[in-house]
């Protein structure tokens, strides 16, 4: 798959061709997990939130914008942050800086700054990317650790979608 930048293209993930030269990739959108999102939803102080340039589209998805300065070839970042929180504190789970990463093997996973230590990143979910511009996400064994072992490594996380160009990014 190729990801394209800014006109720049980051070559090769799992092989396929994912976008050509003349698209350009706004940003990535993610719902993270819906059942996770319908938990806080019900808790009497659950909150979702954005901020530092993420925005939540109307489709319940965060929409990060593309970091054209971060991006290198096989790693598409993303600016912004989501933070989920409630049970009077006790709770945060973070997503902030996501990027799309090319693994050695093909394989590729979309990293998160790490929230135990923010000078690293996490793989917090592998992404199986597909040729629509969409991938299928699993929890990590270190994504599991965001969620305190209450998801299990390989759960089905949701979709990640790439937003391009020529897209509205309100789908």
């Amino acid at each position: 798959m190729r990801f394209c930048i800014a006109y720049v293209t980051v070559d090769i993930v799992n092989g396929t061709k994912l976008l050509d030269s003349t698209t350009r990739v706004l940003g990535l959108a993610w719902g993270v997990h819906g059942p996770f999102r319908d938990y806080v939803q019900r808790m009497p102080d659950g909150h979702c939130q954005v901020a530092d340039g993420a925005t939540m589209l109307s489709s319940s998805e965060a929409f990060f914008p593309v970091d054209d300065d971060a991006t290198t070839e096989g790693h598409l970042r993303f600016r912004g942050r989501l933070e989920f929180t409630g049970h009077r504190g006790m709770m945060a789970v973070v997503i902030e800086a996501p990027g799309l990463e090319q693994n050695s093997g093909g394989s590729s996973h979309l990293t998160i700054r790490d929230p135990f230590d923010p000078a690293q990143r996490m793989a917090f979910v592998a992404v199986e990317l597909h040729n629509d511009h969409t991938g299928t996400t699993r929890l990590t064994e270190s994504g599991t650790d965001v969620f305190m072992g209450n998801y299990t490594q390989h759960t089905d996380f949701d979709p990640v979608r790439l937003v391009l160009a020529e897209e509205d990014q309100q789908q």
